[in-house]
């Protein structure tokens, strides 16, 4: 454990400047793409794979980074993340291709998958158990600035200064944040004594999940479908190497022998499938059935990740004090009712029903996330927090990834090859009420897997590993390294 307090807050800045950055980075850059493309006179499709890319290659090396980090030290593959991140930054500005653009773009998700893999177990690691609850809603509040500042921000940069400030601004909170850990973070990256990485689940779980990503983005050709196909077999061949293997990723009993783990992990699954849809079907709605500008439509959308942001911090001090799985249920129950209530909406529908939508949809997420996160992380042993922090990441990408592609499935299905526009707007409201009337269901689904999640007692010691709890924990460092210890992924189990 961190005990000293200037160590402490230093890393809360650190996790924070990250949770911000990269989702900053990827909202502001969106913003950026019609400009870097005159530049770099890119294709439509290039221009797609810069998002593409970076959400595909982040997500596949969540869980490898994750388990990286509780053998080797999660604040030495912290600090590489980190300065993996700023400086593709900085070299994205200097890129004289398009190609080259978008092999650091990649580089870049690689680094942004080691800070978010190892986040949320540094803070775990830093702060005793009365204070995570806050310190986790701080950083989730930095998730939801950086989505709601991107698109703002990056158009204000981009049209004042031109589209590589907005590299430069997602890189200079990562360069404080940088200096302040290699002054309270031991960076030194050593192997737990006996501890082997599981290669061949790293690669087959990367395959998967990449394939996956890939293929929900691109299901209107037959590519698309062949992705999800090969990416769902690359996933059946990941759980049989775990199944087999004596040292795995990702044990398996996490979830067949975790209640709180398991129904921790499918509700925020399901919760961000039922609510990652919203911004971008209203965000249509508003430009086509309303006939507003993207800059009109943007401010309005804008009110959700806001709520969002000052949500947090005052739920994260409530779980410190409350039943964790109670606030996370009644967090979704909120959210789904916002996502059924969009259902209702129409061509002639007010500005305000809008705003009453998102608001409440904005509050419902606010109170789940860091809620939903102790959650998970309470479920599992110390010596798996780097596992834990990164199938919470993992599970809200494939969230969205199944959410946006099921949006595609069904606008293609109602609207077909037609353009979007006036002549088919009756189509696409149609769309968008099933849409939300499956994703609001969907989501008090999810609500009743949260209420069910039950928050993993606090005891001396571990049933699975017998071993001290984390306060006394033999061979912890300071940075977030501790030793692997048999059967060390089950953790205690809800009650």
């Amino acid at each position: 454990m961190i005990h000293n307090r200037s160590r402490k807050w230093a890393v809360l800045f650190a996790v924070v400047a990250t949770q911000f950055a990269v989702p900053f980075m990827l909202s502001a850059v969106g913003v950026c793409l019609p400009a870097i493309g005159r530049e770099y006179a890119a294709s439509a499709i290039s221009l797609s794979l810069v998002e593409s890319v970076f959400l595909c290659v982040n997500a596949m090396f969540l869980l490898p980074f994750g388990r990286a980090g509780d053998i080797c030290g999660r604040g030495g593959v912290f600090l590489i993340g980190l300065m993996l991140f700023a400086t593709s930054a900085l070299a994205l500005t200097m890129s004289p291709t398009m190609e080259l653009f978008l092999v650091i773009r990649g580089v870049q998700a690689l680094g942004g998958a080691m800070t978010l893999a190892t986040g949320l177990a540094l803070l775990y690691d830093a702060f005793p158990a009365e204070e995570r609850g806050r310190a986790l809603g701080i950083s989730v509040a930095g998730i939801f600035l950086g989505i709601s500042a991107g698109p703002v921000l990056g158009g204000i940069i981009a049209s004042g200064l031109g589209w590589r400030w907005v590299f430069y601004l997602g890189m200079a909170p990562c360069a404080v944040a940088l200096l302040v850990c290699l002054k309270n973070l031991s960076w030194r990256l050593s192997p737990a004594p006996g501890a082997r990485f599981d290669w061949w689940g790293a690669v087959s779980s990367a395959a998967g999940i990449g394939l996956l990503v890939f293929g929900s983005a691109h299901l209107e050709t037959s590519l698309g479908w062949w992705g999800l196909g090969l990416g769902v077999l690359a996933l059946a061949a990941f759980i049989a190497i775990e199944r087999r293997t004596a040292t795995p990723l990702l044990h398996l009993d996490l979830f067949s022998a975790n209640r709180a783990f398991s129904l921790g992990v499918a509700a925020m699954c399901i919760v961000s499938c039922a609510a990652f849809g919203v911004s971008f079907l209203l965000s249509l709605y508003l430009q086509y059935a309303r006939a507003m500008t993207p800059a009109q439509a943007g401010l309005i959308l804008a009110v959700q990740p806001v709520i969002q942001c000052l949500v947090s911090p005052v739920i994260g001090r409530l779980t410190d004090k409350s039943p964790v799985h109670l606030l996370s249920g009644t967090g979704a129950g909120l959210a789904a009712l916002g996502v059924l209530a969009a259902a209702a909406l129409s061509a002639q529908s007010g500005t305000a029903a809008v705003i009453g939508v998102l608001s409440v949809v904005g509050l419902g997420i606010g109170i789940f996330s860091t809620p939903s996160m102790v959650v998970l992380m309470s479920a599992v042993d110390p010596s798996r927090y780097g596992v834990a922090s990164a199938m919470s990441g993992q599970s809200r990408t494939m969230g969205m990834t199944a959410c946006m592609a099921v949006v595609t499935v069904v606008i293609a299905r109602y609207v077909g090859n037609h353009p979007l526009g006036p002549e088919v707007i009756g189509e696409y409201l149609a769309a968008m009420r099933t849409l939300f009337t499956a994703f609001g269901i969907l989501g008090l689904i999810g609500a009743a897997m949260a209420f069910l999640a039950k928050k993993a007692p606090v005891a001396s010691t571990s049933p699975a590993t017998s071993q001290p709890a984390p306060q006394s924990l033999p061979g912890h460092t300071t940075d977030g390294r501790t030793c692997p210890l048999p059967s060390a992924g089950a953790g205690p189990h809800a009650k």
